[in-house]
């Protein structure tokens, strides 16, 4: 471990209970939370309300960390329009201000969902053309973080899994079909799904290397929802039958993206790791 302070937002959350886990490793790390203190898994915890100007500016110059990875977000499905423009897009400000502050190296965790799925691939440096509330919080997240802090690194991720733990976005599959719900899986809908691993190492990698801008961390395979759907329910042994069918996300709603197939190839070469596609991380990890 070195004798760097690292201050982790969102470290209760899926992606920060892993990052938080290497990461403590490495500096003195505090583990910032809103609600669930029991989902901290290293660090010193700390409290913290993202939408609280005063708050966070008071901790960041009390802790004085040399490093900030901004992690914490209100994603769709846990909060509205309003509580993701307080927590993703005025929290974000907030926290680059209290990073310059302290001067302290900024590493904040955005999303393929800023772009609208329209123009694939996209590049590390693509404009923003977001279509829903959760991508318009994101997207004027990065451009108050770039305007606060230009020096801070913006890495754009996607559908995040892993496989000792259950994601989200999958426990809540399983919790449809154990009510004996059909599953619709959107077969129009492409990601490039990432393994927490990959993202936690890189996320780390980025808070040493002197990179500002966005870049994607991706995993370097693209799927379709429904492909992706259905490999992790095969891996977590789930019996879907006919319950799972393909749909169309073109046909429910016109603000889900549809492509946002991302490149890359920067981040591989920069962080100087391979980000792992789906199947790859499967085969890796078979019994």
């Amino acid at each position: 471990m070195n004798s760097k302070t690292l201050l982790l937002t969102g470290a209760s959350g899926y992606l920060g209970q892993h990052v938080a886990v290497r990461a403590a490793e490495r500096y003195h790390l505090y583990s910032t939370f809103g609600a669930n203190p029991a989902g901290i898994t290293a660090g010193q915890p700390v409290q913290l309300d993202l939408g609280d100007r005063a708050a966070i500016h008071q901790t960041i110059n009390q802790l004085k960390p040399q490093a900030i990875i901004h992690a914490a977000a209100v994603n769709p499905g846990s909060g509205d329009a309003a509580a993701m423009q307080r927590i993703n897009t005025d929290g974000s400000r907030y926290v680059a201000e209290a990073a310059v502050a302290v001067g302290a190296r900024l590493v904040f965790v955005s999303t393929d969902v800023v772009h609208s799925g329209l123009q694939p691939p996209y590049a590390d440096d693509a404009a923003p053309t977001p279509i829903n509330d959760y991508g318009r919080s994101k997207a004027a997240a990065e451009a108050a973080v770039a305007e606060v802090d230009p020096s801070a690194a913006i890495a754009r991720t996607s559908l995040i899994y892993g496989l000792e733990k259950m994601d989200r976005g999958t426990a809540g599959f399983v919790e449809r079909l154990e009510s004996g719900q059909t599953l619709i899986l959107f077969s129009d809908v492409i990601r490039n799904p990432v393994w927490v691993e990959s993202l936690a190492e890189a996320l780390l990698k980025l808070v040493e290397r002197d990179f500002a801008g966005t870049l994607n961390v991706v995993g370097r395979q693209a799927m379709s929802r429904e492909l992706f759907g259905r490999r992790l329910l095969a891996y977590w042994g789930i019996e879907t039958g006919s319950r799972v069918q393909p749909g169309r996300a073109v046909d429910i709603s016109a603000t889900i993206p549809l492509d946002l197939r991302l490149t890359c190839a920067k981040a591989e070469q920069l962080l100087q790791m391979t980000l792992y596609g789906v199947d790859e991380v499967l085969a890796m990890n078979a019994p």
